[in-house]
């Protein structure tokens, strides 16, 4: 009865870790987020659309000029005409778009 136990136990800790593993495989990265959430605004290249008057995240001015919480902030509370992505988005994703996507698109136009 005791050796039942404990290779149950065991059999159901492997399942655990196993699907803890596969929850995390597919979470989203912020590139993930960032494709499916951003780009259709400000385009896969951060570059932003003129005519709808989106930012150009490749320009260090524009980079040097927004600060993390600024920006975080208007992902997550929204800013006419984007919307806010407070409910669609945690705010670990929220910071993640900023700092691993926004932030990288500047160093990557050099």
């Amino acid at each position: 009865m005791k050796r039942g136990l404990t290779a149950l136990a065991l059999v159901l800790s492997l399942g655990l870790i196993s699907v803890s593993h596969l929850k995390a495989e597919d979470q989203p990265t912020p590139a993930d987020l960032y494709k499916k959430k951003c780009a259709m605004c400000h385009k896969a290249d951060g570059k932003g659309y003129a005519s709808m008057k989106t930012p150009d995240f490749t320009s260090k001015e524009w980079q040097d000029s927004k600060k993390d919480e600024e920006l975080i902030e208007t992902v997550s509370k929204g800013k006419p005409p984007m919307p806010a992505f407070e409910k669609q988005l945690t705010p670990e994703e929220i910071k993640a778009i900023i700092t691993d996507v926004v932030r990288k698109f500047v160093a990557e136009s050099k």
